[in-house]
């Protein structure tokens, strides 16, 4: 039996992580901790499940973080890596270490951050601990299918990755990220990867069409992103040429709109009064952690959330091509975990599979790690045995 704590349990993403580990029989106590202790017992209440225990938590407050985390197993951070001055990842890292928990994220913040976050690696070695950070949807379920097609090639030339998420509803705009965590990165420079490089784009840089398997909506438009997958999958996946991450959605004029309008946090002056444009948007844009309430009123029409890596490279002197996808729409993530959307269960789901599996010592590798660094297959097992479809395509040229 395990104890384990859940930083930001009680929002979008962190509600589905909260959930899967109070269905787990293997786990005894899910310590959902949340800025607003209200929010977390109402949630709790919700749930109605005796082993998870609302605390209030400021992840900005390293003893807060070291006290809350005494005890349990591991650790896991799903707070918005985009909230406030600076991302808390380190602190809880540090707090985690340091009371022999393992410690798993969803997101890092940048690369200086992340950076920083391998340089303790020796650390949890010796702590005989492993502390894995980028484990959700994207990245996270991207960077081990990368892994996973790159395992079957002797040499890889491309990694493609592409993300689409959108929800549907004729009556209020909806999103299913924070805004405060998604519209920065939407209006970010494009980053790739090639041939030992990094090269920047321009913001909405790269457009393409791509149609996403089982899109209700058919084919949308997408464009480059500085992405984590761009950062660690060259350093991980040995040899690959090139690294390239897209953002796709329906909405996309809408968000770029948005991006290029409330995208910055640096105040300006609004009738003597200093606002900063990205606050004003969050305040409009109800949160995503709303949007269980919002279907449940009838009030979102559908979502979909999905991602795919496409992998090129070569094997016996032939070329092979993989592309792994990951689909899933709003009445099916209801009968996979009710009260979910489609985006929160894919990035809610890894980190509650990463949990079980470090405390039943199905994961060996020691250190500090992204999610390419994981075996691939024991990993996609147990995220299909709980309902998230992945599908494999393989293509090679004959002759």
């Amino acid at each position: 039996m395990s104890s384990i704590l859940v930083l930001g349990g009680c929002g979008a993403q962190g509600s589905a992580t909260v959930k899967w580990l109070a269905k787990n029989h293997q786990v005894s106590e899910v310590i959902c901790a949340d800025l607003n202790l209200e929010r977390a017992r109402q949630f709790a209440d919700r749930l109605k499940s005796e082993k998870v225990r609302p605390q209030r938590v400021d992840a900005w407050k390293p003893h807060q973080v070291v006290e809350a985390s005494k005890g349990v197993d591991v650790v896991i951070n799903m707070v918005a890596t985009w909230v406030g001055e600076r991302s808390p990842t380190l602190n809880v890292m540090n707090a985690a270490l340091t009371n022999g928990a393992h410690y798993v994220d969803v997101a890092t913040a940048t690369r200086e951050e992340e950076d920083e976050m391998l340089d303790l690696s020796s650390n949890w070695e010796d702590a005989g601990l492993t502390a894995i950070f980028d484990l959700g949807k994207t990245p996270g379920i991207t960077n081990i299918l990368a892994r996973y097609a790159a395992d079957k090639l002797d040499h890889v030339e491309e990694i493609r990755v592409k993300t689409c998420l959108d929800v549907m509803s004729k009556k209020e705009f909806l999103v299913m990220w924070s805004p405060i965590a998604a519209i920065p990165g939407w209006s970010s420079a494009g980053l790739v990867y090639e041939n030992g490089e990094y090269k920047e784009f321009p913001p909405f840089s790269g457009e393409e069409t791509y149609t996403f398997p089982d899109d209700p909506q058919g084919p949308c438009k997408g464009y480059l992103a500085d992405h984590e997958e761009v950062w660690t999958l060259p350093r991980f996946i040995k040899d690959v040429d090139y690294v390239e991450f897209k953002h796709y959605s329906h909405r996309l004029q809408t968000f770029k709109i948005l991006s290029e309008l409330f995208g910055s946090d640096k105040p300006v002056d609004v009738r003597s009064v200093k606002v900063a444009p990205l606050d004003v948007l969050v305040r409009l844009i109800p949160p995503p952690a709303e949007l269980p309430r919002k279907i449940e009123a009838g009030i979102v029409d559908d979502a979909y959330s999905c991602c795919v890596v496409e992998v090129k490279g070569e094997k016996a002197g032939k070329e092979r091509h993989y592309t792994l996808s990951c689909p899933t729409s709003l009445g099916e993530v209801n009968e996979i975990l009710a009260g979910t959307q489609p985006e929160s269960i894919l990035v809610g789901t890894p980190p509650a599979v990463a949990a079980t599996m470090l405390t039943k010592g199905e994961i060996e590798v020691r250190g500090v790690i992204p999610p390419e660094c994981l075996d691939p297959g024991p990993f996609l097992a147990n995220l299909t045995e709980k309902g998230i479809r992945i599908y494999e395509k393989a293509e090679r040229r004959l002759g």
